[in-house]
C-alpha cells in the first residue's frame, strides 16, 4: 500500500530505532525469558511514537502507524534489527 503521509512514515522510520534499543536492553537483561516484557515494550513504544508524532508533526495520520512503515517495521527491527543488537 502506498502511504501518502510522508512525515508519519519518516518519523516511524526514525523513532522505531529508539524502541529497538530498548528491545536490545530487554534481550540483554532477560534473555529468552523476556518475551512478554519485549511485547509490552513494543506496545508502549508504538503508543509513544503516535503521541510524539501527534504532538510535533501536523497532519500525521494514525493509520500510518498500522502500516508496514509503522508496526511491521517496528516488530522486524526489535526482533532482529541492527539497533537491537547494538544495545
Amino acid at each position: 500500500t502506498r502511504i501518502g503521509d510522508v512525515a508519519g512514515a519518516e518519523a516511524c522510520g526514525a523513532l522505531k530505532n529508539i524502541v529497538a534499543l530498548g528491545a536490545g536492553f530487554v534481550d540483554g537483561c532477560f534473555g529468552k525469558s523476556g518475551g512478554n516484557t519485549k511485547a509490552a515494550l513494543l506496545r508502549v513504544g508504538l503508543l509513544e511514537m503516535t503521541k510524539f508524532c501527534a504532538t510535533f508533526f501536523r497532519g500525521v495520520e494514525y493509520g500510518t502507524f498500522l502500516q508496514s512503515c509503522g508496526m511491521a517495521d517496528l516488530i522486524t527491527t526489535c526482533y532482529g534489527g541492527r539497533n537491537r543488537r547494538c544495545a
